[in-house]
């Protein structure tokens, strides 16, 4: 059954009752280690604490919690932040302090582990490739294991150019030449029209960056006969160099990989001037020390409180949890005792999601199975960094490139591929007017004349496809 709707360009404001509902970000204890690694959605009744799901259909959901959408903390991680449902929070276990412990030279062998959990019993294999050094060595990887174990194995590619005009399908094309692989390579058009939009989910509205070609890769690979789509998401959080090393680097006499380093800190990775400040802060008590980090490590986003685009009804709340998930953040990094660069890896990581399929065709990230995300996380700091690679964006990310063969630099491009240009472009094609968000005073009549970038575009239409979604469904608010 179809929720009654409201006449396009009726307000048709909701309240939010004070302290009904509001909802909010905590961290509970995690009952085992691994738990803070695991992707699969945990629920409880608010109040009760009991085990719960999300409806499927049917429901009441909460404008409060889908205004949490709109706070920095989803508009710029991997994290779905407060669940949808009223009288429903999503779970989020503690996490450790990165010890340092685990293994470089088993990196190659737990991937590959994580890999063949990923895959299952399946025969048929895909890998969303991007041209870009994660997807690239998990391609090289994946190849391996399909090898040993008589797979077979496809490429896959959304073929966006990058700012730089640099297609995606070339580079992949030369990576397979590169590492002798004869696997078919299939190309999804960029034209986001072409494909229709991902499957619903009661989870909460979408935040991949580009949906429709995200359901195109899907649908080219399961046409094609694969029975997975692997993606290399989770290789930045994990493995990629934190800021703040330099003091290590210097106590471990490693004077070579300290002046790459702080020359790679000036450029790309931040200012050496926060290095500086990370050092003294060490010598400063835990409040004070904490009180420097925060807007050293996260300027921009502790200058953002709640957005522009939502309503007087809900900004307090969105607010409110924003601050919620602040102060958690810095408690349990805090708690650890953590130093400024074993915090920047805490909140890099934690708390995480993964994007959900776009079809029935199953999806996985390997770099966050569970178990490798695990020991990735507790690689020593310094092990993530080497002056011996000749550009910064491999140097950054050495324990990625190491899983390549040696020349890969001639063949990736020496940079972070971003495709700003290509993401706008999509927005503008495939934007959904928001037009019961607004209906329910959830966002304001003037949202677009208070955007300040696309990603609040993004989401806008993406909320707007969820609540559309969930009302079809049954669901009211």
């Amino acid at each position: 059954m179809t929720a009654p709707q409201t006449p396009i360009g009726v307000q048709q404001h909701v309240p939010v009752p004070d302290g009904v509902d509001a909802p909010s970000f905590r961290y509970t204890a995690a009952p085992d280690r691994l738990a803070p690694f695991r992707t699969g959605p945990v629920y409880r009744e608010s109040g009760t604490g009991r085990p719960a799901s999300p409806p499927a259909a049917g429901g009441v959901y909460s404008l409060a919690a889908l205004a949490t959408w709109f706070t920095w903390p989803a508009l710029s991680t991997d994290l779905f932040p407060a669940a949808p449902w009223t009288g429903l929070e999503r779970v989020r276990y503690a996490p450790p302090r990165p010890r340092g412990h685990a293994r470089p030279g088993e990196l190659r062998d737990r991937l590959e582990a994580a890999v063949e959990r990923a895959i299952g019993d399946r025969g048929h294999v895909a890998v969303a490739t991007s041209g870009g050094l994660d997807s690239a060595a998990l391609l090289a990887v994946t190849a391996r294991v399909c090898r040993r174990t008589d797979r077979r194995l496809l490429a896959v590619t959304m073929d966006i150019p990058d700012d730089r005009g640099r297609r995606p399908k070339t580079v992949v094309d030369r990576l397979l030449e590169f590492l002798g692989l004869r696997c078919p390579h299939l190309r999804v058009d960029p034209a986001p029209r072409r494909w229709p939009e991902p499957q619903w989910c009661e989870h909460g509205p979408r935040f991949d960056g580009f949906p429709r070609l995200h359901r195109g890769m899907a649908e080219l690979a399961a046409e094609a006969g694969a029975e997975v789509l692997l993606h290399g998401s989770g290789a930045d959080q994990l493995l990629e160099v934190p800021g703040y090393l330099a003091a290590r680097l210097l106590g471990q006499g490693e004077l070579g990989n300290l002046s790459a380093y702080l020359k790679d800190a000036s450029a790309g990775g931040g200012p050496a001037l926060r290095e500086l400040t990370a050092v003294l802060a060490g010598r400063l008590n835990r409040r004070i020390s904490s009180a420097l980090y925060w807007p050293t490590a996260w300027p921009s986003r502790v200058r953002e409180h709640g957005s522009p685009l939502l309503t007087d009804e809900v900004h307090e709340q969105a607010r409110a949890w924003e601050e919620d998930y602040r102060r958690e953040a810095a408690r349990v990094a805090a708690g650890t005792g953590a130093s400024w660069a074993e915090a920047l890896m805490i909140h890099r990581t934690f708390p995480y999601d993964v994007v959900v399929p776009a079809t029935e065709l199953p999806e996985a990230a390997p770099y966050y199975d569970p178990a490798f995300a695990e020991y990735a996380f507790h690689l020593p700091l310094t092990v993530r960094y080497s002056a011996a690679y000749d550009n910064e964006y491999l140097r950054r990310k050495r324990l990625v490139a190491d899983l390549l063969p040696e020349g890969v630099g001639d063949v990736l491009p020496p940079y972070r591929q971003r495709g700003s240009q290509s993401y706008a472009r999509y927005w503008r094609l495939t934007r959904v007017e928001p037009s019961r968000a607004v209906e329910l005073g959830l966002l304001r009549p003037d949202w677009r004349r208070q955007c300040r970038d696309t990603f609040e575009v993004a989401t806008a239409s993406a909320v707007e496809l969820w609540l559309r979604g969930a009302e079809a469904r049954g669901a009211t608010a």
